[in-house]
């Protein structure tokens, strides 16, 4: 399995690996999700198909688009292209439509190119909310239950970032140990300049 974003689906390498599944039907799923967005660039400007699955048909590979925000969705559709895969069926192209409510990046400004009711808008069918809305309604989710699951969930990330802040921190030495069998030469003295810098030397 291999995913990668609106964006990403339009690179040459996403093309190489359709084309590769398809000729020797490789159990591939690529998971292509569709978030309306290739960092500031509409989905509509950076390709001229008119769905991202749709891609892999030129390579013969069993095409699905689906709700990204439909959890129950998501999981089935995962379900079926890995059991076509590992059954010898093929690769599958799966479409998963979504959208990025937040920035691309912490360098980004999304204001810039998308308005805030279209943000609005996304936040109605943001995917956990329908999740809950659809275990309530089921009966099988409920407050205490989640309340129950916050107080665990925060209990973990403690004991988490204890953890970590209770790690030694490391000799500055083990940037370079652990990259090759036989350190070259040049790695050698900048291992041991770092350590001089440190008064170890």
């Amino acid at each position: 399995m291999a995913c990668c974003g609106d964006g990403g689906s339009s690179k040459t390498d996403f093309y190489a690996a359709v084309n590769s599944a398809g000729a020797y039907t490789l159990p591939l799923v690529l998971c292509v999700i569709n978030n309306g967005w290739a960092i500031s660039v509409p989905r509509k400007a950076q390709t001229g198909a008119q769905t991202l699955a749709q891609k892999g048909l030129a390579g013969g590979l069993h095409c699905l688009q689906v709700d990204g925000n439909d959890l129950v969705a998501v999981l089935e559709a995962m379900r079926r292209a890995t059991a076509r895969a590992r059954s010898g069926e093929g690769g599958s192209v799966i479409e998963f439509l979504t959208y990025r409510l937040h920035d691309h990046t912490t360098a980004d400004d999304a204001r810039r190119y998308r308005s805030e009711e279209e943000v609005k808008a996304a936040w109605e069918k943001e995917p956990f909310l329908r999740l809950r809305k659809f275990l309530v309604d089921q009966t099988l989710w409920d407050d205490a239950q989640e309340q129950a699951w916050v107080e665990e969930c925060g209990k973990r990330v403690d004991a988490e970032i204890n953890a970590y802040l209770e790690t030694p921190v490391q000799p500055v030495e083990t940037m370079f140990d652990y990259l090759y069998a036989d350190m070259p030469a040049d790695l050698r003295a900048q291992r041991d300049a770092a350590i001089a810098l440190e008064g170890r030397a």
